[in-house]
This record gives structure tokens, C-alpha cells and sequence, in this order.
């Protein structure tokens, strides 16, 4: 295994201790406590606006996470801190299984930015080549090793799921970290990578991995 490798398995640890707490909820009353959440993430979790992040499937441990960051100032929005400042401890246990237990539904899978189909095989082929590959020129990891194959959660390690999520929500993240608007991954594991990728990239990986991986798998 090469340092570079071995760097990213140990970061792929410290992304899962600090991107997670350990969730041990009740999904019937986690449903209960939702009813603020649905206005933004819909009622099973699966999000009506494309700025808003579907938290269905997502790993218990890390929605807990993030209502404790937004609490804690350590991941900072308005409107979740102070939904956030409201929820206790239990309440936060139990939100993470309800939206762990729920099914993610598809989104639609259409890049309306682009306007020919040759820019869009363009912007696929390199979120792929960088989603599966990463960039030795750049020392940008892949992001399966932390994301999986297929963008699908590692439920066991807490670490999101990206296939289905709105590309506009990923990119918006992914540009928080890149502007230090959003520090709360352990180690910096995402700003590292971040760092490495220009626009263009982030943008490419974003609309590959948010519902393109799923679906170019399936055709191999």
C-alpha cells in the first residue's frame, strides 16, 4: 500500500469518529419529532427543493452528528441552529433513526445547465475518472474510499450517502469547505481534498456522485 493510500485509510477513520456519534434511537418517536423538519427535508426525508440536503438513508450516527454541530456552532446555518438549539439529546438519537430508517427516492437525473449533450458526457466522464480515481497530479483521493462505489452510505462507519443527493446541495457544500464556511470534518478529511479541486471539478464530482454513479453502474 503506498503512503498516499495508507493517508486517506486513516482518514477515512477520522472522517467516521468525527463525522458520527453513536445513535442508538427510536425511529417511531424520531418521526414525531421531525414535524420542523419537513418544510426543508420532506416528510420521509427526501427533499423537495434542490438546496436542500435528503436526509433519508442517511447513517443515524451522522444526522445526530450534525444537529449536535449546528447546536454547538461547530457547523453554523441560521435556520438549523436554531431548529437544532431546540432538540435534546434523546430527540436527537431518535431523529438520526427515523431518517436512517426511511428509503431514499430517485431525483431527477437531468443536467439543465448544459445545453449540449457532448458538455454533459464531458462533465460526467471527469466526475467519474475523479470520483473513481481521484487525481495523482493533485493528490486528490478518490471518493469512493470514504463514499462507497455507488455514492451509497457506509451505514456502519456513519459517513453520508451522496447517490440521489441534489448536485446543487452537493456543490454548495463542497464550496463551504472549500471557503471554510463549513470546518466540522475531523482532521480536515474534506478540506484537504477540497483544496485540491478547482470549479470545474467540484462540480463534475458533485453531478456524478449526487445520482449519475447509481446509474452507470447498473449499465456496466
Amino acid at each position: 500500500m503506498s503512503f498516499n493510500q495508507k493517508y486517506w485509510v486513516v482518514g477515512l477513520v477520522y472522517f467516521a469518529l468525527n463525522f458520527s456519534v453513536n445513535a442508538q434511537g427510536d425511529a417511531e418517536i424520531g418521526k414525531l419529532k421531525t414535524m420542523a423538519c419537513m418544510g426543508c427535508h420532506g416528510p420521509t426525508g427526501n427533499s423537495f427543493l434542490p438546496m436542500f440536503p435528503s436526509l433519508a438513508g442517511q447513517p443515524a450516527g451522522y444526522i445526530a452528528k450534525q444537529i449536535q454541530d449546528f447546536k454547538e456552532a461547530d457547523r453554523r446555518n441560521a435556520t438549523m441552529t436554531s431548529i437544532a438549539l431546540g432538540i435534546n439529546e434523546a430527540d436527537t438519537q431518535h431523529i438520526g433513526a427515523f431518517y436512517e430508517s426511511q428509503i431514499k427516492t430517485p431525483i431527477v437525473k437531468n443536467i439543465t445547465h448544459l445545453k449540449t449533450d457532448a458538455e454533459k458526457t464531458a462533465l460526467l466522464t471527469l466526475g467519474k475518472k475523479l470520483y473513481d480515481n481521484g487525481n495523482a497530479d493533485t493528490g486528490q483521493a478518490a471518493c469512493f474510499v470514504c463514499h462507497g462505489k455507488n455514492g451509497d452510505a457506509l451505514v456502519e462507519l456513519n459517513v453520508p450517502n451522496l447517490a440521489n443527493q441534489p448536485p446543487q446541495y452537493l456543490i454548495s457544500t463542497l464550496n463551504e469547505f472549500k471557503n471554510r464556511k463549513r470546518t466540522n470534518d475531523g482532521e480536515r478529511v474534506m478540506r484537504r481534498i477540497i483544496d485540491t479541486m478547482s470549479s470545474e471539478q467540484i462540480e463534475a464530482v458533485a453531478y456524478y456522485s449526487s445520482y449519475l454513479v447509481p446509474t452507470l453502474e447498473e449499465k456496466k
